[in-house]
C-alpha cells in the first residue's frame, strides 16, 4: 500500500485568492514569494533558497503554504523563540490564517503537528514519526538534526533566517545537508558581515511594501540629550499615548530596554510618574506568563508592555504603535525587525507609529543614526549592507602598513577598531612621528604606527578605584582610544581622543609638534563645502551682543535651517553646526564647532578614518573654497530684545513644537466640543497705544477668545473659554502659549517670538495685479457673499461650489481633495504629476464682504493668513499624506471629489519632488480696478513668505475682472 503524504493529498485544494479592499486573500508579496518557491523547485530541489519579505508582509503565511505547493512529506520548521514557535503552532494546528484568507475551504483538515519544546530524546521519536510538521526553536532543532530521525524530513523551513550564520543555527543545515531548506527573513544581512548562504529566489523591497500599504507611516519623536533620560522618555511616551487616544487611535505601547534589571527599574518608574497600565515581560519568565501578558495586551486590558529583547520577531499586534526606546538595539537587523512590529497596517483605528528615544550617541546602528529620519528605510539598508571589494582591499593594505605594539601581547587587533569620527584640528610645525603620548594617558608601548600615512594609534590602560570600594587599590580597567594623524601637505594635525578635554588635546599636540594653533571658525566652516541637499538638525547660535558672558543656544530638529527665517535661530550668530548632507547619492553627516573640532555620526575602520581626515584637511586649507548650502543657514541676522511691537504686525503662527504631537483643545462650557490645538485659527487684532502689548484672537467651535502678549513674552487672557490637554498637562490658552510661544510677523518680515525681535530686511516688491486670475462669478451663478452653502432666495451657489465646478472643468488634476472645517489644509487641493514633479495646488476661499472691489482689507487679510498657514503641511510628504488621511477619515466635509486616498497615497509614494502653488480665492479682489497700497503690501508679504517656505513656487489670486 502506497501512502500519500498529507501535503500531496491536499495539493490540488490550494487556492490563490488575491487580496483587495473588499475581499481577504493573498497580498502581493505572498503571491510573489509562493510562486517563486514553486518556480525554483522545478529547477533546483537541493540546497537553501532564500526569500526576503519585510516584517508585516505575511511571511508566516508563505512558510505555511510552501509544504503544500512543494508536495512535501515531513517538514521541520525552525523559529528563533518559543513565542514564535507557539504562534506558528497555534495557527498551523487549525490552518486558521489559510482558511480565513481563502487559500483553503473551511472543511480542510489540518496537518499533524508536533511542537518540540524540549531537546530531543528517544521519547520524541513516535511523535515526530506521526507528524507532518515539527516546529521547534533552533536549539531543539539542533538536537533533532544530530539524530538518525532527521533523515525522515524532506524539507526545512527556517523563520528569521538572518540568524543562520550563527554557529548554533549552522549546525542544523550542516547536519541535514541533504535536506533542501527554505530560509525566510526580512533582513538578509548582518553587521558582522557573515554571509547567509543560499540562493535568493525572491526579494520584496521595503519601498514596495510601503507603496502597497503593508509598511505604514513612522514618526521619530526625539528627546534631547539629558541626564534624566528615562524620566523624560516616560513622560513623553505617556503624552503621545494620551494624545493618540484622544484623537481616536486605538494605539498601544511598548517600552524597550536592554537588560532585565533596567526593565524592573522602568516598571517602577512608569508606575510612579505615569498613569499607564503596563506589564513587564522578559526571557526569564515562563512561556505561560509571557503568553498571559500578551493576551492581556491583545484583549486591551493593558496600555502596553515593558520588555527586553522580546517581540522583535514574529509578534503580530498591529495596534502596537508607540515605542518608548530607553535602550535601542545594537544591530540593524534586530532594529528593523523591531520597527516592523510598529509599522503594520492591518488594523482599524490606527495611525502612524511613533518612536520615542533620546537623541544621543546610543542611537547609532553601525555608522547610521537610524532613528534620525523618516526617510525610506531601504536606503539605509543598502548603505550599510553594500561594501565595495576595492575598499576592502585598500583597507587591508593600509592596516598592513602599521607596526605592531612593542608590548608582548597585542591588546586589540587594529582591524577591530571602529572609532566614531571626530577630531580636534591644529595647524602645526615640525611633526614628530616618534613622539610619545603624554604619560598621564597611560598608553606606554601599546602603540600602532604607520610612517606611510603619518598616523599613530594608542590604547590607554587606566585603572580606577570604584566608588563602592574602601581602599586605595585600583581595580577597574578602562581602555581608551587615541589617534594622531598628520596631513603633511596641509600641515594639519588631527587628534582623536578618548578624553575630550581641551587639556588632553593640547598635551597630545605638544608631544608631536613644536608649535600648534587652532583653526579659526571661518576656515572650519569649509568642511561643509562640496555637498548638496543640506539638512541642518543641530545648530548653535551665539549672541554677539551679550552684555556679559556668552549667551548660547542650541536648536535641534529635522531641518533647523529651513526655519531660520521664522524662529529665534535668526537672532543669533553661528556657533556650531551639525547637518546631514548628500554626495554621490550617499548620505553623510558633518559638523564643526568654534573649538576647532569636526565630527560625523560614523563608526568605521581606521583606514576610513584616515581618508576622512585627509578629505577634510584639503577643504580646511583651501582659501578659495566657497561654501554655499543654498539654505537659510547662509544668512544669520542678529536679534534684539523687544522694546515695542510694530503696528503693522498682522500674521500669527503656532510654535513648530506644537505639531510634533499636538494636544487637544476643549471648550470649557461644553467639553464635548474638542479638537486638535493645531486646528485653531489665529488672528492678530491690534497693538496697544503704548506698543507694549499685542492682542490676538483664537477661534474654534464658532467661539472666540481674546488674548494678549506683552514685550516680555508673557500671555494673558481674562475670558478663558478654552483649555488644552497636552498629555497629562491641562492648560488655559494663556498658559499653553507661555509654554509654546506664538510667532508674530509684520508685513515687512519682522518677527516677534517670546521676548525677542528679529528685524526684517525684506524689500517688498509691489504686488503685480497680473497675478490675479479673473473669473466671471455671475456667469457661474455664484453669490460671492457666500463662502459655502446656498442662497435659498435666489438659488445662487456658493464660492466653494462655483470653484469646485471650475476646477473640474479647467484643471487637469488626477486628484482633487475638498477640505472644509476647523483644521483644514485648504478648501481645495489638487494634485497631478509630470516627469519631474508632483504638482500641488492649494485653494483658500473667502467670501466677499466689501461692497466694492479692492476696498475691504479684511477680505484680503483673513484669506492671506489661511494661505500662509498651509505651508506647515508642505514641509514633509509623510505629514501631508497623514493629514489628508486623517481629514478624509474623520471629517464629514472633507473628501476626494476626484480620485481616492489609495491612489493618492500611491502618487505621493513616487520618487518625484513636490512643488506647490497657493491660490487665494477672493471675488472682492479685482484685476482691473486700482488696488489700495495696503492691499498690495499684505499680498506681497504673503507672497514673499510663501516663496521663502521652500515648497511654494508662487502665490496667485482667483478674483474678479
Amino acid at each position: 500500500m502506497i501512502l500519500i503524504s498529507y501535503f500531496l493529498n491536499f495539493y490540488d485544494k490550494v487556492q490563490y485568492p488575491i487580496s483587495s479592499e473588499s475581499n481577504k486573500g493573498l497580498r502581493n508579496a505572498q503571491i510573489g514569494a509562493i510562486h517563486a518557491i514553486a518556480s525554483n523547485d522545478t529547477l533546483d530541489k537541493t540546497g537553501s533558497s532564500i526569500i526576503v519579505m519585510p516584517t508585516g508582509s505575511g511571511k508566516t503565511t508563505v512558510l505555511m503554504m510552501a509544504p503544500y505547493v512543494l508536495r512535501k512529506n515531513k517538514v521541520l520548521i525552525v523559529t528563533p523563540s518559543a513565542l514564535v514557535r507557539g504562534q506558528i503552532y497555534e495557527d498551523y494546528s487549525n490552518i486558521k490564517t489559510l482558511k480565513n484568507i481563502g487559500v483553503f475551504s473551511q472543511d480542510i483538515n489540518p496537518p499533524k503537528i508536533f511542537e518540540a519544546k524540549k531537546l530531543y530524546t528517544k521519547e520524541h521519536e513516535t511523535s515526530i514519526n506521526d507528524s507532518d510538521i515539527v516546529i521547534s526553536t533552533h536549539k531543539v532543532a539542533v538536537s533533532i538534526s544530530e539524530q538518525e530521525i532527521s533523515n525522515s524530513f524532506d524539507y526545512i523551513i527556517i523563520d528569521e533566517a538572518h540568524h543562520v550564520p550563527a554557529l548554533s543555527w549552522q549546525k542544523i543545515l550542516v547536519n541535514m545537508s541533504n535536506t533542501p531548506s527554505l530560509l525566510v527573513t526580512a533582513t538578509p544581512f548582518r553587521l558582522d558581515r557573515k554571509e547567509i548562504k543560499g540562493k535568493q529566489i525572491y526579494n520584496y523591497p521595503l519601498s514596495k511594501a510601503y507603496k502597497d500599504g503593508i509598511f505604514g507611516e513612522i514618526i521619530f519623536n526625539p528627546i534631547e540629550e539629558s541626564s534624566e533620560k528615562d524620566r523624560l522618555i516616560a513622560l513623553e511616551a505617556e503624552r503621545v499615548f494620551l494624545n493618540d487616544r484622544e484623537q481616536g487611535y486605538d494605539h498601544y505601547m511598548m517600552v524597550r530596554t536592554d537588560t532585565k534589571s533596567k526593565a524592573k527599574g522602568l516598571e517602577e518608574l512608569y508606575r510612579e510618574i505615569t498613569n499607564l497600565k503596563l506589564k513587564r515581560i522578559d526571557s526569564s519568565m515562563s512561556y505561560k506568563t509571557v503568553d498571559k501578558a500578551l493576551d492581556d495586551l491583545k484583549n486591551k486590558n493593558l496600555d502596553g508592555i515593558i520588555c527586553v529583547d522580546m517581540l522583535g520577531e514574529g509578534f503580530d499586534f498591529p495596534n502596537l504603535k508607540i515605542a518608548a526606546i530607553h535602550e535601542p538595539q545594537k544591530s540593524l537587523a534586530s532594529t528593523l525587525q523591531f520597527i516592523g512590529r510598529f509599522a503594520r497596517t492591518n488594523a482599524t483605528n490606527i495611525g502612524p507609529a511613533t518612536f520615542i528615544a533620546m537623541n544621543d550617541e546610543n542611537l547609532k546602528i553601525g555608522n547610521k543614526k537610524l532613528y534620525s529620519s523618516d526617510a525610506a528605510w531601504q536606503d539605509m539598508i543598502i548603505n550599510i549592507s553594500e561594501e565595495k571589494i576595492e575598499e576592502q582591499i585598500e583597507s587591508q593594505e593600509i592596516i598592513s602598513q602599521f607596526s605592531k605594539p612593542e608590548s608582548e601581547e597585542e591588546i586589540i587587533p587594529i582591524s577591530s577598531i571602529r572609532p566614531n569620527f571626530h577630531a580636534k584640528v591644529y595647524e602645526i610645525e615640525n611633526f614628530d612621528i616618534d613622539g610619545k603620548f603624554p604619560k598621564q594617558l597611560m598608553i606606554e608601548d601599546d602603540v600602532y604606527k604607520s610612517f606611510e600615512t603619518n598616523t599613530i594609534i594608542g590604547i590607554s590602560n587606566i585603572y580606577t578605584i570604584p566608588l563602592w570600594l574602601d581602599g586605595d587599590m585600583p581595580v577597574n580597567k578602562e581602555l581608551g582610544l587615541y589617534i594622531v594623524h598628520f596631513q603633511q601637505k596641509t600641515n594639519l594635525l588631527f587628534i582623536y581622543a578618548h578624553t575630550k578635554s581641551e587639556a588632553t588635546y593640547e598635551s597630545i599636540a605638544e608631544c608631536f609638534a613644536t608649535s600648534y594653533s587652532k583653526i579659526p571658525r571661518s576656515e572650519m566652516h569649509r568642511v561643509l563645502a562640496g555637498y548638496e541637499n543640506y539638512e541642518f538638525f543641530n545648530t548653535g547660535m551665539q549672541n554677539r551682543y551679550a552684555e556679559s558672558g556668552e549667551s548660547y543656544r542650541i536648536y535641534a530638529g529635522s531641518n533647523t535651517a529651513s526655519s531660520i527665517d521664522e524662529t529665534t535661530g535668526k537672532m543669533q550668530s553661528a556657533g556650531h553646526v551639525f547637518c546631514k548632507v548628500y554626495t554621490d547619492s550617499e548620505e553623510l553627516t558633518i559638523g564643526y564647532s568654534s573649538g576647532s573640532k569636526v565630527w560625523s555620526q560614523i563608526y568605521l575602520n581606521i583606514p576610513d578614518y584616515i581618508k576622512w581626515c585627509d578629505a577634510l584637511g584639503e577643504k580646511i586649507s583651501n582659501p578659495y573654497l566657497q561654501v554655499k548650502t543654498n539654505t537659510n543657514y547662509d544668512k544669520l541676522p542678529l536679534s534684539e530684545r523687544i522694546t515695542e511691537y510694530e503696528n503693522n504686525t498682522i500674521f500669527a503662527f503656532l510654535s513648530e513644537n506644537v505639531y510634533t504631537s499636538p494636544g487637544t483643545i476643549i471648550l470649557i462650557d461644553d467639553s464635548s466640543k474638542k479638537s486638535l490645538i493645531t486646528d485653531i485659527d489665529l488672528r492678530v487684532l491690534y497693538v496697544n497705544q503704548k506698543k507694549n502689548k499685542i492682542y490676538f484672537q483664537v477661534e474654534i467651535f464658532d467661539e472666540i477668545e481674546t488674548l494678549s502678549c506683552d514685550i516680555t513674552g508673557k500671555y494673558y487672557s481674562e475670558e478663558r473659554k478654552f483649555k488644552c490637554l497636552d498629555g497629562r498637562n491641562e492648560y488655559f490658552l494663556s498658559e499653553f502659549f507661555n509654554e509654546y510661544p506664538i510667532t508674530f510677523k509684520t508685513i515687512d518680515d519682522t518677527l516677534f517670538y517670546g521676548h525677542e525681535v528679529l528685524k526684517g530686511n525684506l524689500e517688498l516688491e509691489r504686488f503685480d495685479q497680473n497675478r490675479v486670475i479673473p473669473i466671471d462669478w455671475f456667469q457661474l451663478n455664484v453669490d460671492t457673499s457666500i463662502e459655502c452653502g446656498k442662497n435659498e432666495e435666489t438659488g445662487e451657489i456658493s464660492i466653494q461650489d462655483g470653484l469646485k465646478g471650475w476646477l473640474l472643468r479647467e484643471k487637469e488634476a488626477s486628484h482633487i481633495f475638498f477640505d472644509h472645517g476647523s483644521g483644514e489644509i485648504a478648501d481645495f487641493i489638487t494634485f497631478n504629476e509630470n516627469d519631474s514633479y508632483i504638482n500641488i495646488e492649494l485653494y483658500h476661499c473667502k467670501s466677499q464682504v466689501g461692497k466694492n472691489y479692492n476696498s475691504r482689507l479684511d477680505d484680503v487679510y483673513e484669506v492671506a493668513q489661511q494661505a500662509i498657514k498651509c505651508t506647515r503641511w508642505l514641509k514633509s510628504r509623510a505629514e501631508l499624506v497623514n493629514k489628508i488621511d486623517t481629514r478624509n477619515r474623520n471629517t464629514i466635509n472633507s473628501t476626494f471629489i476626484k480620485g481616492n486616498f489609495t491612489s493618492f497615497k500611491a502618487l505621493m509614494g513616487r520618487k518625484r519632488s513636490m512643488q506647490a502653488t497657493v491660490y487665494i480665492v477672493q471675488p472682492g479682489i479685482s484685476k482691473s480696478i486700482h488696488m489700495k497700497e495696503e492691499f498690495g503690501i499684505v499680498l506681497s508679504s504673503a507672497s514673499a513668505f510663501l516663496k521663502n517656505s521652500g515648497r511654494v513656487r508662487e502665490l496667485l489670486i482667483i478674483g474678479s475682472k
